[in-house]
């Protein structure tokens, strides 16, 4: 892509935001400044403008996509984009993203895009927020979450963008425009605020859309329990790429020509695309197998061998322009493996410090120069590293005055790395701790990229203690019941924490609101960790079952549990829930909260309430099916992996 072609972007956004800023802005500014003036608060004329310049660069910063298979090039979002397919599950409807589609808001005004590692989440962000700008369809106001922390709001974020000269009568003027509705609020990567400031900020993003409930809110994230907080979001997944997308994608990022054609003929293949296939589904992997394959045309076969590919790629690089012998000395003057063991480094102080991904320069220089000390035999300036990591090596880029890792994924990558290859008598501790963290979440794809280095290491380390736990947990709890109906409830109780509370709902009036059974639980349900959300699935015909509602937190075990299933795991099967619908009544008093335990003098417990109790919980939390680890293959898989490690134990390989 030419620099003169991304410079003309500037051209074309002065038009488009002018029509925006006259259409919604214009005769808010009218309103505010008649009602402002009568109370001598004079509004600057000049605000407007600050107003065009943020719309300008905002849609010059969004329409423009800085990728991984385009190393440090940059290019027009709209030549390389590939409609991907939005789905809500619930109401079954999708809506394949070519512009921007007011349909999404049929429902709510408010809507949540959640999905995996490299789904495309925040390329459609940027896409939908271009398009609305194109459109005239509102005011756009991106958010990048990880930038909020309890000293920093979302107003504060937007002023800081704006860069008005009175920040006081400018807050307060933003406020009441933004009350007056026509803005479309992109809140881009939940999942990347810091783990210290997740509770703080998750309130003030509540507090903020309770104030501007006229707007319309889109929030980005991967899947975390701590969504549940956003109940009333119309909730949205991406569909997976097709292979024909996957195969348009590579297209473009090699313009059509050789080095795609090349790639796509070995993917049709039926043996490789069988062992591919399920790396052409997102649109992070499919730029990382790109890149991967225009440097040794080899395809990888591994996730963490994608990543290594593609750091080899970016490392390695040639400028073609000054012909094939010529590669940039690095200003670090690093050797490949050292490199690659500073970026180790940085990565594993990047997720202790709650996964972090973006920093200031001092920051930034802080974290390199700890990494620098614990090589102890690198002699580098941590601004030669700097230089490396944004041009020669281009595995961070600058946006604005911060530095950010290009991609989420890379971090996650070279944190694994170090766990794996650097952590040495501490690598158990530290797989436990990310494995059954309270936010473990959060951590996922450093789990998925670990299995794929290390899978024997993994299993016995992860799933040992995984399925340890759930033998004791069998072994040790509900001591005074019996039969199946205790294990079903064992099963439950091991993933989740489980309420009850017969709270009959009146959306219509105030007393009874779905709200106020919210504002009691918090209130009532001292939570254990940051992390959690309740959350509260809805059940028709609520009168058959006296009112009663269960309101769920799920734990780690729990997401551990669904990981292993999409591993494909043995010893985890789903169980389809066979529920006939049946009318209950526990006689539980009206507004008081049940938890359920296995004492056997609660309530819940005693004589036939049991074993409605399970029917109410498998109602409430498993709808059609529910996840569950089977006992006797858990016992055999323990066995297994003990076995394995007395064998090693006691093989004499290692002998001298």
């Amino acid at each position: 892509m030419e620099i003169d072609t991304i410079k003309n972007i500037t051209t074309i956004a002065a038009p488009l935001t002018k029509i925006v800023l006259d259409t919604f802005l214009v005769p808010k500014f009218k309103e505010i400044r008649e009602k402002w003036n009568r109370d001598n608060k004079i509004i600057d004329h000049s605000f407007e403008n600050k107003f065009q310049d943020y719309l300008n660069e905002t849609f010059e910063k969004n329409a423009i996509l800085n990728t991984l298979a385009f190393k440090k090039k940059k290019v027009l979002l709209n030549e390389v984009y590939v409609p991907l397919t939005l789905y809500n599950s619930e109401l079954k409807t999708k809506y394949k993203i070519k512009n921007f589609d007011d349909n999404l808001f049929n429902e709510s005004n408010n809507i949540l895009i959640t999905d995996t590692a490299g789904m495309g989440k925040s390329t459609l962000a940027k896409k939908l927020l271009v398009s609305c700008i194109e459109q005239n369809k509102g005011v756009p106001i991106l958010i990048e979450l990880r930038r909020l922390s309890r000293d920093k709001g979302i107003i504060d974020e937007i002023i800081e963008q704006l860069n008005p000269i009175n920040d006081e009568i400018n807050r307060q003027l933003i406020l009441d425009l933004i009350k007056r509705g026509d803005f479309i609020f992109f809140l881009d990567g939940f999942d990347e605020i810091s783990l210290t400031e997740r509770q703080q900020v998750t309130k003030e993003i509540q507090r903020f859309i309770s104030k501007a409930r006229k707007n319309k809110f889109v929030i980005t994230s991967r899947p975390e329990e701590a969504l549940s907080s956003f109940g009333s979001f119309q909730k949205f997944q991406i569909k997976p790429l097709k292979p024909n997308e996957a195969f348009t994608l590579l297209e473009k990022y090699d313009n059509y020509g050789k080095i795609s054609k090349l790639l796509i003929s070995k993917l049709k293949e039926p043996k490789i695309y069988r062992d591919i296939e399920e790396y052409l589904t997102t649109p992070l992997l499919v730029s990382l197998l790109f890149t991967a394959f225009e440097h040794k045309q080899k395809i990888p076969f591994k996730k963490h061998i994608f990543y290594r590919q593609v750091y080899d790629a970016l490392y390695e690089s040639h400028d073609l322009s000054k012909g094939d012998s010529f590669e940039r000395d690095k200003y670090s003057e690093l050797e490949s493996d050292d490199f690659h063991r500073m970026l180790r480094i940085l990565g594993y102080l990047s997720l202790k410090a709650g996964v972090k991904i973006e920093f200031t320069k001092d920051e930034l220089t802080d974290i390199i120069q700890k990494s620098i000390n614990y090589c102890q035999n690198l002699d580098i300036k941590p601004a030669d590293f700097i230089k490396d990591l944004l041009t020669t090596v281009p595995i961070f880029v600058k946006d604005g005055i911060y530095f950010k890792w290009a991609h989420k994924s890379l971090l996650e990558y070279f944190s694994a790395q170090f766990i794996y290859l650097d952590s040495k008598e501490k690598q158990k501790a530290l797989l436990e701790h990310i494995a059954f963290h309270n936010n473990n979440d959060s951590f996922l794809n450093i789990i998925d990229l670990y299995q794929s280095m290390d899978p024997i290491g993994f299993d016995n380390v992860i799933t040992y203690k995984l399925l340890k736990d759930y033998i004791n947990f069998l072994n040790n709890t509900y001591k005074n019941f019996s039969g199946n109906d205790k294990l079903i409830r064992q099963q439950f109780a091991f993933t989740h924490e489980l309420y009850l509370i017969n709270f009959p709902f009146s959306p219509k009036t105030k007393e009874n609101h779905p709200r106020e059974l919210f504002l009691l639980l918090r209130k009532e349900i001292k939570l254990k960790y940051s992390k959690i959300g309740i959350r509260l699935n809805v059940i028709p015909d609520e009168k058959n079952i006296s009112y009663i509602k269960v309101p769920e937190i799920s734990n780690q075990y729990n997401t551990l549990i669904n990981f292993y299933y999409d591993n494909g795991a043995m010893f985890i099967y789903k169980e389809e829930a066979n529920i006939k619908k049946k009318n209950i009544d526990l006689k539980l008093k009206r507004h008081k909260i049940y938890k359920v335990t296995d004492r056997k003098n609660s309530i819940l417990n005693k004589g036939e309430n049991f074993r409605k109790t399970n029917y109410l919980i498998q109602l409430f939390l498993g709808h059609f099916s529910i996840l569950k680890i089977d006992v006797s293959k858990a016992i055999l898989y323990i066995n297994d992996i003990e076995n394995r490690l007395k064998l090693n134990k006691n093989n004499s390989l290692l002998d001298f």
